[in-house]
């Protein structure tokens, strides 16, 4: 005895099977899974944009918008200048408040610029990379690109601040 979904399965199957035929398809639908974040793609894929409304989350991109590098070159260069203060900060009788830190600093003050940057760089890429993700059900990633920013620029006013306040 034939069933109806029995039936309907079949000619589902076939209609993909011509479907394929008649667009000289080799393989099935790549399109069931996101493309990685290192794909063959990464350095000559064009994608920068979801290409359906409905993928318009948690998806890659193979070029970013001159405003992500931008941003990311702000956050860096606020980086070097709150390690810059930071140091100068500490030479003239101030402390460190990251416990991280202090043990680089404690064996040379070069090796904790050389891991705060490591550190920050690796984390930006990492949440560049995902920017089109949905973080917490809520937020794409790439408002805490924004949230980064904000922060890192607010705490090198205060050390600039600090600083020319207390002039050694």
């Amino acid at each position: 005895m034939i069933d109806m979904k029995s039936i309907e399965s079949l000619e589902s199957h076939k209609f993909k099977q011509r479907l394929m035929q008649s667009e000289k398809r080799k393989q099935s639908d790549r399109r069931k899974f996101p493309t990685r974040p290192f794909s063959k793609f990464i350095l000559k894929g064009k994608r920068k944009h979801a290409r359906r409304d409905a993928e318009d989350q948690n998806y890659y991109v193979d070029q970013y918008d001159a405003k992500y590098l931008a941003l990311v070159l702000s956050i860096l260069l606020l980086c070097v200048c709150d390690a810059y203060f930071t140091l100068k900060i500490i030479h003239y009788g101030g402390k460190e408040l990251n416990p991280l830190m202090i043990k680089f600093l404690d064996r040379a003050p070069e090796i904790s610029l050389v891991v705060k940057y490591v550190i920050t760089v690796i984390s930006l890429i990492i949440l560049l990379m995902h920017k089109n993700f949905i973080l917490f059900g809520k937020v794409k990633a790439y408002f805490f690109l924004y949230v980064i920013f904000s922060l890192y620029f607010i705490l090198v006013l205060y050390e600039v601040f600090f600083f020319f306040l207390h002039p050694g």
